[in-house]
C-alpha cells in the first residue's frame, strides 16, 4: 500500500499541469532547493570537526589548515549562504512582480522558510567567533532588551550577562537543528504549491499547459550548470562576501569601528538605523520583515497583476531594497541617515499601496 501511495504521489508531481507561460524565473524555487541541500550537506560534514565554546576560533583555523579539504568545505558552506539568499530574494521578488501573494498558503509558507533561513544564517555567522561575529551577536541580541521581559530573554540567549563561550555553544546547537526545519518547510511549501498551482500573468489556470517535468527538467539542468559556475566563482574569489574584520579572533576589550551584518541582512539593518530610537528601530526592523505577511491579505487574484502600475511598483520595491542594502553598509552619518529614512518610508508604502489597490479592486468588482 505504501508503494502504491508513493507511485501515486510521484505520478501527480510528474504529470502536474503547469502553465506554458511560466518562464525560467519559475525554476528559481528548485534552484533554491538544490542550494539549500548543498548548504546542509557541507554543514553536516563541518559539524564533525567544529568545536563550539572556548575552542571555536581555534577549531575554525584547524579545519581550514589541517583537515583534508577543510578549506574547500568552509569555502562552499560560507559562500553557499550568500548564494542561497541571492536566489531566495530573486525567488521572492519574482512572486512580488507576478503578484503571487494571492496564493495565500504558498506565500505564507515561503515567508516562514525565509524567516527560518535568516535565523539559521545569523546563528551560523556567529560560529567562526571572529571579531565581527562576536560583536554582531552582542549588538543584535542586545536589541531585544527593549522588549517586555527582553532583558531576561537576552540573558537566556547569551547564556549569561555577556556574549561568552556558552553563547557560541547554544548558537551552534540551534544552527545545526534549524536547517532541518527549513527542509521540512520546503516540502510543505511544495505540497501547498501543487495544491494551488503556479501563477502567471494569465492566472493560475491558463489554457496552455504542459507536464511539470517537461517544462522544468531543462530549467533544472540550467540550474545545475549555474551552480557549478557559482562554485568556480567562489574558487576564484573565495572571500568576496566575507568581512575582513572577521578574520581576526574575537576581542572583548575592543569593538570594530563599524559593526554591520552580512550582505543579505543589510536592507533590514538600514531600516533599523534609519529610526533614531532604539525601541522605534527595533519595531521598524521587525515590521520591515513581518509586513510582508500582509501581502497575503490580497484577494483580487490575477486582476491585480494585470494593472501596469503594479509592475512599476514591484520593480520600484526591488530598487528600494537594493538601495537599502547599499545604505546599510555605509556609516551612520549624513546624508546616509536621511536617505535611509526616505527609502524606509517607500519600503512600507509599497505594501500599503498594494493592499489599498486590492481593496479598491474588490469594491469595484
Amino acid at each position: 500500500m505504501t508503494l502504491t501511495l508513493l507511485k501515486s504521489n510521484m505520478s501527480a508531481v510528474w504529470n502536474l499541469a503547469t502553465p506554458m507561460t511560466a518562464t525560467y524565473l519559475w525554476g528559481l524555487g528548485s534552484f533554491l532547493g538544490i542550494m539549500m541541500t548543498v548548504q546542509v550537506m557541507s554543514g553536516f560534514v563541518l559539524a564533525m570537526y567544529y568545536v563550539g565554546g572556548t575552542m571555536a576560533w581555534d577549531s575554525v583555523v584547524e579545519i581550514t589548515r589541517e583537515v583534508s579539504s577543510g578549506w574547500l568545505l568552509r569555502l562552499i558552506h560560507g559562500n553557499s549562504a550568500s548564494f542561497v539568499f541571492l536566489v531566495l530574494y530573486l525567488h521572492f521578488f519574482r512572486g512580488v512582480a507576478q503578484s503571487s501573494f494571492y496564493l495565500h498558503k504558498p506565500w505564507l509558507s515561503g515567508w516562514v522558510i525565509m524567516a527560518l533561513t535568516m535565523a539559521s544564517a545569523f546563528l551560523g555567522y556567529v560560529l567562526p567567533w571572529g571579531q565581527m561575529s562576536f560583536w554582531g551577536a552582542t549588538v543584535i541580541i542586545n536589541l531585544i532588551s527593549v522588549m517586555p521581559m527582553g532583558k531576561q530573554l537576552v540573558v537566556w540567549l547569551w547564556g549569561g550577562f555577556y556574549v561568552s563561550s556558552f553563547t557560541c555553544s547554544f548558537f551552534y546547537a540551534l544552527h545545526f537543528l534549524l536547517p532541518f526545519l527549513v527542509l521540512g518547510m520546503a516540502v510543505v511549501h511544495l505540497l501547498l504549491l501543487h495544491e494551488t498551482g503556479s501563477s502567471t500573468k494569465m492566472g493560475t489556470n491558463p489554457v496552455l499547459k504542459m507536464k511539470f517535468t517537461h517544462l522544468f527538467s531543462y530549467k533544472d539542468a540550467v540550474n545545475l550548470t549555474l551552480l557549478w559556475g557559482l562554485f568556480v566563482w567562489a574558487l576564484v574569489a573565495p572571500d568576496w562576501s566575507a568581512d575582513p574584520v572577521n578574520f581576526s579572533a574575537s576581542d572583548l576589550s575592543s569593538s570594530p569601528i563599524h559593526i554591520q551584518p552580512e550582505l543579505y541582512f543589510l536592507h533590514l539593518y538600514a531600516v533599523l538605523r534609519s529610526i533614531p530610537n532604539k525601541v522605534g528601530g527595533l519595531i521598524g526592523f521587525a515590521l520591515a520583515f513581518t509586513i510582508l505577511i500582509c501581502l497575503a491579505m490580497v484577494n483580487s487574484t490575477q486582476a491585480l497583476s494585470q494593472i501596469s502600475i503594479v509592475d512599476m511598483l514591484a520593480w520600484s520595491f526591488l530598487v528600494v531594497n537594493i538601495m537599502l542594502m547599499w545604505l546599510g553598509s555605509k556609516p551612520v552619518e549624513s546624508p546616509f541617515i536621511f536617505m535611509g529614512q526616505g527609502l524606509t518610508i517607500l519600503y512600507f508604502a509599497y505594501v500599503l499601496t498594494v493592499i489599498l489597490m486590492d481593496n479598491l479592486i474588490c469594491l469595484y468588482l
